[in-house]
This record gives C-alpha cells, structure tokens and sequence, in this order.
C-alpha cells in the first residue's frame, strides 16, 4: 500500500470510530444547489471502482488490512451501486481501463481524495456551520475530457471501510457524483455497525439502499 493510501486509510479509520464508537451511527448527504437542473443533462455515469478496505480487528486489539476480503466487499459495492441505480432508471456503467485510463484516473482520485476530507469536514464534521452558510458546494475542476473519453458525462466515486470483529463490524461508506465540470453535485454518508459486512451480498445492498435512500434519479 502507498503512503497515501495508507494515510487515507488512517484518516478514514478515524473518522469512523469518532462516529461510531459513540454509537451514533452517521446517515447524511447533501445536494448542490443546482442538482436538479445539472443532474437533468446527465445521461450516462461511470463509476470508479471503490476505494474501500476491508479490516478484521483481532481479540488482541490488532487492526489488519485484509486484502481478500477487500476485493469481496469491493465487488459486492459494486454490483450493490449499480443495481439500486438500474432500479432508479438511472445509466451507469463500469469504467474500462487501459494503462494510460487507469493513470488518469488515479491522478483524478488523488484529487477526489483532498476535496473529499475538506467537503467531510464542512458538511458532516465540525466545520458543518460554514457549509449550511455558504451552500453545499465542491469542485474537482473539470472532469470533460476524461469523461468523454469514457463515454459518460458524469463521474462516481466511492470510499470508506469496513471493520469486521468478533460479534460485531464498523463500517463507513461515502459515495459522490460529480458532473464534468467536476461540481459534486451529490455526497451520501452511511456509517453502520449492522448487518454482517461487506462480503455478504445481501448486506452489502441493505446498506448500497440506506446510502442511496435520498437519491430520486438521473436522466437516464
């Protein structure tokens, strides 16, 4: 694992268990001002493989990565996004990358990464006050060539973990979309300590539904 992954993986580890070790488990999201006007002239999504780990926390306190479990849970995100947004009659697909694609694409989560932890903070953490003020509003700065490039006019993104331990799980997950000028133009939070965890299918698209309850739909 990089460094920055590592360090996004810390930070979101965090974030977490502030929210949910107090038992207050996090089920929030946001719109940009102009979503029904923007989200009108997208046709077509792409969505960006998950960014979520899986973790098993021994008896013992250890925290592991489990990277078996990992592209399970990722899988099971996927199918789980792409089914509840098929039911909304909305058009999403899997990005298809090649070598020089999946460049792009990281260069464009790199980004995602720094706008993510400043919009998790000003709508959800305790900088919430400025946001409700000024509008939900966040941009990647514009996502055009690479989404036409794909074959979408709009990009989703999805991060977050999911703790397994004996008994019990922590889990947060996040998901984003933005248009191609980049503007977020929707965010969910789910954070759960129900259900059994990511590799469960089942599990997986209870918690994919609970994300996406305040999303109506897309042009499709």
């Amino acid at each position: 694992m990089t460094k920055t992954k590592k360090k996004w993986h810390f930070f979101g580890s965090i974030s977490c268990l502030l929210l949910l070790v107090t038992g207050c488990a996090l089920d929030a999201y946001r719109m940009h001002p102009e979503f029904d006007l923007r989200a009108g002239s997208i046709h077509e999504s792409v969505l960006i493989t998950p960014d979520v780990s899986m973790y098993e926390l021994s008896s013992g306190g250890r925290v592991m990565l489990r990277d078996d479990w990992s592209g399970v849970g990722r899988q099971n995100l996927q199918n789980a996004i792409l089914l509840d947004f098929k039911n909304k009659n909305c058009n999403v697909k899997v990005v298809e990358m090649d070598t020089q694609t999946a460049k792009e694409i990281a260069e464009v989560q790199a980004l995602y990464g720094l706008v993510h932890k400043t919009m998790d903070q000003r709508t959800f953490g305790p900088h919430q006050n400025m946001a409700e003020a000024d509008g939900f509003n966040f941009s990647l700065g514009s996502l055009d060539f690479i989404l036409q490039k794909l074959g979408a006019d709009a990009m989703i993104f999805v991060t977050g973990y999911d703790q397994v331990y004996k008994g019990g799980r922590k889990a947060l997950i996040d998901l984003a979309i933005a248009d191609s000028s980049g503007t977020i133009l929707y965010y969910a939070v789910k954070g759960t300590t129900e259900g059994s965890d990511l590799r469960d299918p089942a599990s997986t698209a209870v918690l994919i539904r609970d994300l996406l309850s305040s999303f109506s739909r897309m042009e499709g």
